[in-house]
């Protein structure tokens, strides 16, 4: 996943991701969508979403939680990333994401791994350990950057990367009530 402009690859993109998820059913729909990061320079209301649907992709998940299915999706995506790279080299990747759990993992791993990823209160393996391991061992790979975007802003105080995050948030809910009407 490079782009040529000029004779020169871009290798600095941006990942926006999402999820929705049904509870009661336990079924969850990721989506994430890639962009160069030079597209996050254009005014907001000149972003097309013709152009960001063909980008987007989805993934269904089952048995999952929103905690669970926020780390499976980043995972997901992440992988999905890597094994589109085709030209080697420096790169910088942007993650966005509204999630708390994904925006707090680097700023928690120390304290995940110097405690063995037990929980406090429990002293138990905490539920999602193999999906934190997994997370740090792209981090430590790729190096990338997670930023917390605010869910659900204003239309009228909204950026481009809100702009582009609200897009994908509203493509994922239609797309994974597609889904559970067929239950």
């Amino acid at each position: 996943m490079n782009i040529a402009t000029n004779g020169k690859f871009i290798n600095n993109f941006a990942l926006f991701i999402d999820v929705s998820l049904n509870p009661e059913l336990k079924l969850g729909l990721g989506a994430c969508l890639v962009v160069p990061s030079s597209f996050l320079e254009v005014t907001p209301h000149s972003i097309e979403s013709l152009k960001l649907a063909e980008w987007l992709m989805f993934r269904r998940f089952e048995c999952t939680s929103s905690t669970r299915l926020e780390v499976q999706t980043v995972l997901w995506a992440l992988e999905d990333y890597r094994n589109k790279l085709t030209v080697p080299g420096p790169r910088k990747l942007q993650v966005y994401s509204d999630s708390q759990c994904v925006a707090g993992l680097l700023r928690r791993r120390n304290k995940l791994e110097v405690n063995g990823f037990l929980s406090k209160r429990t002293t138990r393996l905490l539920k999602n350990t193999s999906l934190y391991h997994q997370f740090y061992e792209f981090y430590d790979e790729m190096g990338f950057e997670v930023i917390k975007v605010a869910g659900h802003t204003r239309s009228c105080s909204r950026n481009t990367v809100h702009r582009i995050f609200s897009f994908v948030d509203r493509e994922v809910r239609k797309a994974l009530n597609v889904w559970t009407a067929e239950f």
